[in-house]
């Protein structure tokens, strides 16, 4: 029996079909590949959330502070001396130092603990906010993908250094703009994580994933007088 090879027009068919389906397919396993890493996240930040939300009826309904002078030896290795951060003072309930990472981050501190996320600075700040004392804990905004492990309006507005808010330099203007850290963050500051977007631990303990333009026009709207309402302020309605 005679045997019959493919013709080179066959054969040039056949590669022509498997490229049009990779060109199809690549882009579509890429994008649940990161659909799996911002699951990860926001899973890293439920039980973070979760942490703080025990921290919070084991201390009077008082938010934990996003940093705390103290003496006593921090669980894992403290990036300043004599300081805690909220890693370090909710560590007591998450137990597990990976939670504090972000698949999509980059770790912000050399001892590398201390992960990819950020406390809002007025919800937390110096602990001595409560929550009976907080209008809206549903929309306001207490952990979330960050350069640094607090931020501020101000650096969601216009970032200094470390201190930026991922995907933040879409939006950043010739008025008010910012610096970053060249090379490490740059990525991050200029794309954001999950899809243009980041992951958001609110006050009552719920994560959501947001498109970064929402926090930063949050952050923009937030005045220095306090005089707009926003998801920054504890007390804002």
């Amino acid at each position: 029996m005679k045997r019959r090879g493919f013709t080179l027009m066959e054969l040039l068919v056949t590669v022509a079909i498997i490229s049009l389906l990779a060109a199809i397919l690549f882009p579509v396993f890429a994008r649940a590949r990161e659909n799996a890493r911002r699951a990860s996240c926001m899973s890293n930040l439920k039980q973070i959330g979760l942490g703080i939300m025990m921290y919070v009826q084991d201390y009077d309904e008082t938010y934990p502070p996003y940093r705390e002078a103290t003496s006593q030896t921090p669980p894992f290795p403290a990036y300043q001396s004599g300081n805690w951060e909220w890693q370090h003072i909710i560590y007591s309930y998450t137990k597990n130092t990976q939670l504090y990472h972000c698949p999509d981050g980059n770790s912000t501190y050399p001892a590398g603990d201390y992960g990819s996320y950020g406390a809002n600075y007025y919800a937390l700040h110096n602990g001595a906010v409560k929550m009976a004392a907080v209008t809206s804990p549903s929309t306001l905004y207490v952990i979330m993908d960050s350069g640094r492990t607090y931020i501020d309006p101000s650096y969601a507005k216009a970032p200094s250094g470390a201190f930026y808010l991922p995907g933040g330099g879409l939006f950043i203007t010739p008025d008010q703009s910012g610096s970053v850290a060249a090379g490490f963050y740059q990525s991050d500051y200029a794309n954001g994580r999950h899809f243009d977007g980041i992951n958001v631990v609110f006050g009552d303990g719920h994560v959501k994933w947001l498109h970064s333009q929402t926090v930063w026009m949050e952050a923009k709207n937030y005045s220095s007088s306090h005089s707009t309402a926003s998801a920054w302020d504890p007390a804002s309605p």
